[in-house]
């Protein structure tokens, strides 16, 4: 017992007595977990179709990483207030006299084949009033949160039909299908997309403010159509200065962004704005998330690009971006949205949060007039669709307004961001006493944002503060914040709107002059 105590010898023993009593219970748990790991990768990994066994995971830590992972994916989907959402939709749809009314004309044809069907939602004002001359805004929503699930547009409607009761037409077409490529997808909502550029001044949208919304998936596709193009602009001024012009770094990559854009043979007009909600931007480094997770053969990102490194970098928005800028003289910002609204949860465990940032960063170097983005600090996955069910709701609250001021054709003097101060004597910049003079805030539009990354998760030096409602306690609780692109003013403030608002951090950028336009 040389070199033992007896502290030593107590600790060791208690531990073990623990081990003991508890190894009854260790076992089934560990054979449980097991037992799920190993049913999700036979049910979700491609490669078990050739190989039942082989595919199965064996090494304790790789079975507890996908455990967790799939626990996340579980929390991110019901977390926050979904089940409450559900359950308030639920009841309101047992109660007719609260349910929306249905203002849909259902099955339009938008394309060539059979299959491409699409769902109009009108206005009911407009349905009353039935002016020709009120032009209002469209929105078209990409249905599906996976690559793989885009059929399930009926689960979008009622979000389609409260988005249609805020005063603009909704559309919600079916794109995709079983076995369908992501060339076929976005092929099939490029026609849908087509389609309302075509047909709305007859059904009385304005086709100067289309704008795009788009979730998980959805997002992604939705800001791949947006840079059509800046894309066949770029390809087609370099193929004429070069033959052997490259945008991405790989070969194999831009030979694969090259013939997605060949399949497009019509492009009308950049789309007005885009609303992109839990998107991911970057496959790449989404797959190396996924695979320090041990989920990178289960994941739907793993489904839809099948582990091709030339195939995800050329479907990776924020990369292109970034090439557009890096490789280019001269890109109009003209030719992009003029409008980009980004909505993320920070606790989202599924696409994590740097997806949004990284996007942004990018959007806000490139010169985009007006670029967004909301961060909902207490929530995981920010879905549109379960969180417009109630309309009444906190959450549905929040979102509403920042589609409505998105979607806004005066969404550059939107009183949300840039209402001016009431009291005319009062520096734009100064924030110490917003309550005492009104609900309005003032943006600084410093064309110029800074690109720290270390400063804080928007990668923009700069500061937040909250904001309360006065002669409410509660409202400390539920601050909204906003953070301006330049450093060297003390940053603006939102208006907390009610007493249901979320904590969330409020980033903007927007352009204060012009660019130089070329002919």
């Amino acid at each position: 017992m040389a070199g033992w105590s007896w502290r030593s010898v107590t600790t060791y023993a208690g531990k073990g007595c623990v081990a003991v009593v508890l190894l009854p219970f260790a076992i089934p748990l560990t054979v449980t977990i097991y037992c799920i790991v190993w049913l999700y990768t036979w049910t979700h990994d491609p490669r078990a179709r050739t190989s039942v066994v082989g595919v199965l995971p064996l090494h304790p830590r790789r079975v507890y990483r996908c455990m967790r992972a799939l626990w996340s994916g579980m929390l991110d989907g019901l977390g926050g207030p979904t089940i409450t959402i559900i359950l308030s939709y639920l009841a309101a749809k047992l109660s007719r006299s609260s349910r929306l009314q249905d203002t849909a004309v259902r099955d339009i044809k938008y394309g060539p084949q059979a299959q491409h069907r699409l769902d109009l939602f009108v206005p009911l004002a407009t349905q009353q009033q039935g002016k020709e001359d009120s032009q209002l805004a469209i929105l078209v929503i990409f249905p599906g949160y996976r690559w793989s699930k885009t059929k399930r547009a009926r689960m979008y409607r009622p979000m389609a039909q409260t988005l249609c009761g805020d005063g603009m037409f909704v559309v919600l077409p079916r794109v995709g299908g079983v076995g369908a490529s992501l060339e076929d997808t976005l092929s099939d909502f490029h026609h849908a997309v087509q389609w309302v550029f075509d047909n709305a001044v007859n059904f009385g949208g304005d086709p100067r403010r289309v704008h795009l919304l788009g979730y998980g998936a959805g997002a992604h596709l939705c800001t791949m159509y947006s840079l059509l193009v800046p894309l066949k602009t770029w390809y087609a001024q370099a193929d004429r200065m070069s033959t052997s012009a490259q945008l991405l770094a790989s070969p194999g990559a831009d030979q694969c962004l090259r013939r997605w854009l060949r399949r497009v043979k019509r492009v009308q007009r950049p789309v007005a704005g885009l609303i992109l909600v839990s998107g991911v931007f970057d496959i790449v480094s989404q797959r190396k998330y996924e695979a320090e997770r041990c989920i990178e053969n289960l994941s739907a990102t793993a489904k839809a690009f099948g582990g091709m490194r030339d195939r995800e970098e050329a479907w990776s928005p924020a990369t292109i971006v970034r090439a557009l800028r890096r490789r280019s003289a001269y890109i109009p910002a003209e030719l992009f949205a003029s409008s980009v609204l980004l909505i993320h949860g920070k606790r989202d465990s599924t696409f994590v949060l740097n997806q949004s940032q990284r996007l942004f960063r990018e959007m806000c170097e490139i010169d985009v007039p007006e670029v967004n983005m909301k961060i909902y600090a207490n929530l995981r996955r920010v879905d549109p669709s379960i969180a417009l069910l109630a309309p009444a709701s906190a959450l549905a609250q929040s979102l509403l307004e920042d589609i409505r001021s998105s979607v806004s054709p005066l969404s550059l003097t939107s009183p949300l961001l840039s209402h001016p101060p009431a009291s005319g004597g009062n520096d734009p910049g100064d924030t110490s006493d917003a309550s005492a003079r009104g609900n309005g805030a003032t943006i600084n539009s410093d064309p110029k944002p800074t690109t720290n990354l270390d400063t804080n998760e928007a990668g923009f030096d700069s500061t937040h503060s909250a904001v309360s409602s006065p002669g409410d306690k509660s409202q400390s609780d539920h601050s909204s914040h906003l953070a301006a692109s330049a450093p060297k003013r003390p940053p603006p403030t939102l208006p907390v709107q009610s007493k249901q608002s979320l904590p969330a951090d409020y980033f903007t950028r927007r352009r204060q002059r012009p660019l130089l336009t070329t002919h």
